[in-house]
């Protein structure tokens, strides 16, 4: 049974189709990558997913339940789903600390923040740090705690690593991978690199001028 399944999803800007009557399935607990030249809907579908954005046509299904579609459109903080964007989009005003404790009931649970971030290998002493303080792959890593505190049963990661070099983009990809499936997080990658979405994903899906 699908974890998330999109049916005939098609999404316009203006004159510009970005998905035309898309499928897709994806397994729980399985890593997918989604590849394609810029422009061919990879972040359009990700944001479709996520709540973002809404569907011109077509639906889309998680957890056994419409999210999308012509009967339900359900907000994006009510699916149960993570983001990690390529820039990390960390809250700038608040400490490592705060932005991981965002995603927790408890916001200010240290034992819990300093748990995720030992997840992404990180040193728990970093929580007092502000963004600005971090390296980009530092950064990265925040944000995928982040993610991660909400228990998403669904992480969408946007190029996340599209601004590290090469030798810690290797690393961090390796690493995100095996938190992933420690946690039993299903997972889509959207990259335009195609040894990344291979070395990542049990599936792949190439999308071109909107079809998959």
């Amino acid at each position: 049974m699908s974890l998330l399944s999109l049916t005939g999803v098609s999404k316009r800007y203006g004159e510009v189709r970005a998905l035309d009557r898309a499928t897709l399935s994806v397994e729980p607990g399985t890593l997918t990558a989604i590849v394609g030249a810029s422009g061919s809907g990879k972040t359009t579908l990700l944001r479709l997913v996520a709540g973002f954005e809404m569907p011109d046509e077509g639906s889309i299904t998680f957890d056994d339940l419409q999210i999308a579609g012509p009967l339900r459109i359900v907000p994006p903080h009510r699916r149960g789903v993570g983001l990690v964007s390529p820039e990390g989009a960390l809250f700038p005003h608040l400490s490592v600390g705060g932005n991981v404790g965002f995603g927790l009931e408890s916001r200010s649970d240290p034992a819990q923040i300093a748990a995720l971030l030992a997840a992404v290998e990180l040193d728990p002493s970093i929580r007092t740090r502000m963004p600005h303080e971090l390296s980009g792959g530092q950064q990265q890593r925040v944000a995928l705690a982040r993610a991660l505190a909400r228990r998403p049963k669904l992480m969408l990661l946007d190029e996340p690593f599209s601004a590290l070099d090469a030798g810690l983009r290797a690393n961090m990809r390796e690493m995100v991978k095996r938190r992933l499936q420690a946690e039993g997080v299903t997972g889509i990658l959207v990259t335009h690199d195609q040894q990344e979405a291979l070395s990542f994903a049990d599936q792949l899906a190439v999308l071109e001028d909107g079809h998959v």
